[in-house]
């Protein structure tokens, strides 16, 4: 039997298809990160659980979502479940920013990478991939830490840290990302994937050059949704780079 109802059973199945998209397009590893939601004002938060029954991401279904708390204790979901320890990451992150609806924390290898040998993203691309090359002018920094962020302090540290910055590498751990929405989140994973993708294998042939100041100036200027010709930009462009990936994982639009 489903474990929520309603409009939380309807988040719960956007979170598990995040988690299942994610996991299936090698963003993560095994059962190694989750997704969450937090309804506008709600004093709980949707998260994928582990614990004994936990599945790895690509098979995260809607009974793998718990409702936790804010002291990051279970409130609703299966026996055979728990909060992940990480659960911090979310909380803090909601905590410092009311604004975020969704966050997400996963283990993508070239980040990691990247991390280990401290090399810093640069814009190193333009018109072959905005989305990224917008990511990278924004900045992605990397937050010093490399413990499992398992309790206020440290979920506090690196929501500070975070700052007014969409997504932060973790050295020798992963990424951590916050969104609008729950596709909001689970594109931005995915583009920033593909950066630090693009910039590790740029590392190994050389020493990665950023692209131009004035073509950075141009290229940070977010898309018009209206524009009559080429891509959608805003949540319009976001929604539709959703249903590529989600059409890419064979994955379903949800009733």
């Amino acid at each position: 039997m489903a474990a929520f109802s309603g409009d939380k059973a309807r988040l719960a199945a956007e979170i598990a298809q995040s988690c299942r998209i994610m996991g299936k397009l090698g963003l993560t590893h095994a059962a190694l990160g989750h997704v969450s939601y937090r309804p506008e004002g709600a004093d709980t938060v949707l998260i994928k659980g582990k614990g004994v029954d936990e599945a790895g991401l690509r098979y995260t279904s809607v009974d793998d979502i718990l409702e936790i708390d804010f002291d990051a204790e279970k409130v609703g979901g299966p026996d055979g479940l728990q909060p992940p320890s990480e659960s911090f990451i979310h909380l803090w992150l909601y905590k410092l920013h009311p604004e975020v609806r969704s966050v997400a924390h996963i283990h993508p290898v070239p980040a990691v990478l990247l991390t280990i040998g401290e090399r810093e993203i640069v814009p190193i691309v333009g018109a072959f991939d905005i989305g990224a090359a917008q990511m990278a002018i924004e900045g992605v920094p990397t937050y010093p830490r490399s413990v499992t962020v398992a309790n206020d302090e440290l979920g506090e540290g690196l929501a500070t840290f975070m700052g007014d910055h969409k997504v932060t590498m973790m050295r020798g751990h992963g990424i951590s990302a916050t969104g609008s929405s729950v596709a909001d989140v689970t594109v931005r994973c995915v583009t920033a994937n593909r950066l630090v993708s693009m910039m590790y294998q740029a590392c190994l042939i050389g020493d990665p050059q950023p692209i131009l100041p004035e073509d950075q100036e141009i290229i940070s200027a977010p898309l018009d949704p209206a524009r009559p010709r080429g891509s959608a930009g805003g949540e319009v462009g976001m929604l539709a780079a959703y249903r590529y990936y989600r059409s890419l994982a064979d994955e379903e639009a949800l009733a």
